[in-house]
Order: C-alpha cells, then structure tokens, then sequence
C-alpha cells in the first residue's frame, strides 16, 4: 500500500475552493437500519415486525405475506431483500415489515427527513412501496390515521415513482419520472420526504418534486402525530392488476439502508462550493470507482489516515464519526482532516444525473452538494503539475515501457469492489479502450486497469519516439470511452 500512500499524501497539495455554504435545515441521524446482517438472516426484531396473510389492506392483492426468512432476510452485501415468491399457479409469498410501535419495540417518528435507497422489482402485476402509517391506527383506523407513500412503483409503468398521501376525505399524488425511460429496477435509488409541522416534500434521487401542505390538505391533514414505517412488495391488486405471462419470478426488493434524521441546532460540517473535486487532478470531472476529494470547514474531528481495515480487507465507509455518502451511499474513506476527506466514489453510482454528496460527522449531516458523473474520466496523479511516471532506469526513454498511475478510468473486468484493492489475478482490465496520446502520436498500451493490490489505476505504455517537448515536459492525453484527461509527463 506504499504507493497508495504517497499518493494520498500527494493529494493534500490539491488547492480547496475557498467558498463555503451552509445547509438548511441541518439534519441529525436518530435511526437507522443499514441491514448489515449475515446472509439470510431476519430483520432486526427490535426494529421490525410483520404483517401477515393475505389481502391485509383491501386492495384485492393476490399474495400471502409470511414471516419466512424466505420472504424478508439479509442478503450478506448490506442489502435487506424482500423476495416475492411463485410457488405454485396463483399463488404468491412476499413479505411486509413494519416499525409500529408494539411494547418496547419498534420506531416512531414525528417530523424529519425519511429516507431509503432502494433497487425496486419488476413486472406486471409487482407492486413495491416505501411507506408510513399513523402510530394510531389501532385505535382510530385507516384513513383517520393518515399515509405516507414514499414511493410506490407498479410493473406496468417501470419508470415512473408516486408519492402520496392519503387521509380522510384527501388523496394527493405525484409522480417522478426517470429520464430517457429509464427503469427504477435497473439501479438503486434514493426516495425520501421532508416532513415538517407545514409540509411534506418528496424527493427522488435528492430532487424534490411535490410539497403537500396543511392548506393543500385542510380539515383533512392528519399529519401532526408519530407514524411508522413500511417495507413490502404486493402482488396484484385493483390499481397494478394481476401478473401475466411476462412476469418473472422470483422477483425481489432490496433496500439498502432506511435512515431517519430530525431538525438540529447543533453546528455540522460544511462542503465548500465547488468544493468535490478528483483526488489527482483537481477537476470536477468524476466517475464510478473514482478518488475524490472533500474540502470544507470541520470536516472530521482529526487527522486519520489509517482507514485500512485488515480483517475486512478494505477501506472502511466510517471512521472517526465520519461518513460520506453519494446519494445516500455510504463510501470508502481513505483519508480524513478536519478540512479534507479523501473517499472513492461506490461503483454503482448512477451516470449522467445530479448526486448529493454528503459528510456525515458525530450524525450531523453537512450541506448537500451536487456532482454529475461521466462513464469515465481519466487523470493521473502527480507533483507540481507533472504525472508520477515509473520507468526503468528512472528518466523516459524512447522505447521504454513506463507506468502511470490513474484515476477515474473507469469500470473494470472483472469488475472492482468498493474499496476493496485490486487482485492480481485475473488483471482487471478497463472495460473500455484506454488511448494516450502524445499529440499525432499514439503510445502502444500495454496495460490499462487498475493497479494490482491497490484502489487506482495504472497505465503501462511504450514511450513513443518523436514526441514534441517543451522543456522538460511534454503533454499528452487520455481517452477513455470518449471521455478525455489532459495530462503533463515528464520529457525523455
């Protein structure tokens, strides 16, 4: 990890943009289940309980909900996974937990921000939701209680999210549409509302896209005491319909965390304006598997850069009382200050669509800000402007077959891990054709991926004959699925 390390150290010089802004309303985490059980394992039992049977809501639903670690258990990659069933010809098992209060059991909120990221099923007839109930509902019954959808998703319409909310004698809804007709089956994505004594808001991906308000909702909102929340996937039922001949099964939900934070007062760490940028070169430009950094005000407590984790053998995603997440996901650390953080950007990052970076320090979370990811962009790392290059014998030479070290080049087969070092065997190679360019002149590639034993990447090319220098350095290019990085090498 030696060579990781200057690197990292070599960040540091990285010039931090000097504008700051501050977020409102702050957000402190008061609950959360990251489902991080072993592989089929049950849901947190102090947390979850389930409903059970058929038909539990008068939809004309065709599933029977069990209490089957078939149906609702752990994946073992941090996932809770809702698994829908197909056993027999008309007959379906799916599972529905809930948080509602029962005893010393359960959770309960009043006001906040309610967030999960999820990777949704498909299908005709799949009904999947993220929702909230009234905590009351035992006693004053449904619609009296109120409900929240968070997010509702049927087969038929695959690219469309509805948030809602029911109450007596008041149904709102909204829709949120991925672009280009994407599909919310296709990736993970984070749904949640901000929920206050005036508005509910829902967002999809960070992006907000429809308030209810008490005077939207009049004598009606009933949204002023605790409610719980609900995971579950329905079969059938009045609004999607059945299943056809083109639904497959098994079909599952999973859920990558449910995070419930409130208002705060207390002060948070602050993301400059501007202030995410490549960890190698200093520009905006970013991808999947990417090292970024952070710069702001009170980031982290202390300096830490022992963030290895032996026994897991990779980059921790928490250290110090210090998280980052992209939208919503928490990501490898690979070093912290209290005015940078160092992190590798999750590999299942969405592509072409605004992000919020987050810092979360002590559960207090920092401003959201903003970045849009490329397929790929390629830089190096470097000194005073000018790439680490290893070659033999220390100098370039025409003909010498040199190293570069990489970042941000892009997907990898096999494909990487999140923090996790490269392996050496098999060597994985970019998935797409890495180009360097001296100019007119094109470098013979020998290599490109990433580096065996680290969480960068490296380049092994040829030192082409011709190139044109100025003074001791020369300037070439990378590209990389159409995404090109200027670099500075040193000149033979």
């Amino acid at each position: 990890m030696r060579i990781l390390l200057a690197i990292a150290s070599a960040t540091l010089f990285v010039a931090a943009p000097a504008a700051a802004q501050t977020a409102q309303p702050t957000w402190q985490l008061v609950w959360s289940d990251e489902f991080n059980g072993p592989a089929g394992s049950a849901p947190n039992p102090q947390y979850w309980s389930y409903d059970l049977g058929t038909d539990c809501c008068g939809n004309n639903e065709l599933e029977t909900y069990t209490n089957a670690a078939e149906n609702a258990h752990m994946d073992g990659q941090g996932h809770l996974d809702i698994h829908i069933e197909n056993p027999s010809p008309g007959v379906y098992t799916s599972g529905r937990i809930k948080t509602e209060m029962a005893g010393s059991t359960g959770f309960t909120i009043q006001y906040g921000r309610i967030e999960a990221r999820l990777k949704m099923p498909f299908g005709q007839g799949i009904w999947p939701a993220f929702w909230m109930l009234g905590n009351n509902i035992q006693t004053v019954g449904w619609p009296q209680c109120g409900e929240i959808d968070i997010m509702e998703s049927i087969g038929r319409t695959p690219n469309l999210n509805y948030g809602s909310v029911h109450a007596p004698g008041y149904n709102a809804t909204a829709q949120y549409a991925l672009a280009n007709n994407q599909d919310y089956s296709s990736d993970f994505h984070t749904f949640a509302i901000e929920w206050s004594a005036t508005a509910i808001t829902f967002y999809v991906d960070g992006t907000s896209y429809e308030t209810i308000t008490p005077t939207d909702a009049g004598a009606a909102w009933v949204f002023n005491t605790p409610f719980f929340v609900v995971l579950n996937v329905a079969v059938g039922g009045d609004w999607p319909g059945p299943p056809d001949a083109t639904t497959q099964f098994p079909q599952d939900m999973l859920v990558d965390y449910v995070r419930v934070y409130q208002a705060t007062s207390a002060a948070g760490p602050v993301i400059n304006a501007g202030g995410i940028v490549d960890a190698a070169s200093g520009s905006p430009a970013l991808t999947p598997g990417s090292l970024a950094s952070i710069y702001g005000p009170s980031l982290a407590a202390s300096e830490n850069k022992s963030l290895f984790d032996s026994a897991a053998g990779a980059f921790s995603t928490s250290a110090s009382g210090v998280s980052v997440f992209v939208n919503g996901a928490a990501a490898p650390l690979t070093y912290l200050s209290p005015l940078q953080i160092n992190f590798a950007i999750p590999w299942d990052s969405l592509l072409g669509t605004p992000l919020n970076v987050e810092v979360m320090l002590n559960n207090v979370l920092s401003n959201a800000v903003p970045i849009t990811l490329a397929p790929a962009a390629p830089s190096v790392f470097a000194k005073d402007g000018v790439a680490l290059l290893t070659c033999p014998g220390g100098a370039p030479q025409p003909g010498a077959v040199c190293t570069l070290w990489g970042n941000g080049f892009g997907p990898t087969n096999p494909p990487l891990v999140d923090g996790t070092p490269a392996p050496s065997k098999p060597l994985p190679w970019t998935s797409n054709t890495c180009t360097l360019s001296f100019g007119s002149i094109n470098a013979k590639v020998d290599y490109c991926g990433a580096a065996p034993g680290l969480i960068i990447y490296q380049m092994n090319f040829v030192y082409p004959a011709g190139v044109v220098a100025n003074g001791s350095t020369v300037t070439a290019s990378i590209t990389i699925d159409g995404n090109t990085g200027n670099i500075v090498l040193p000149a033979p």
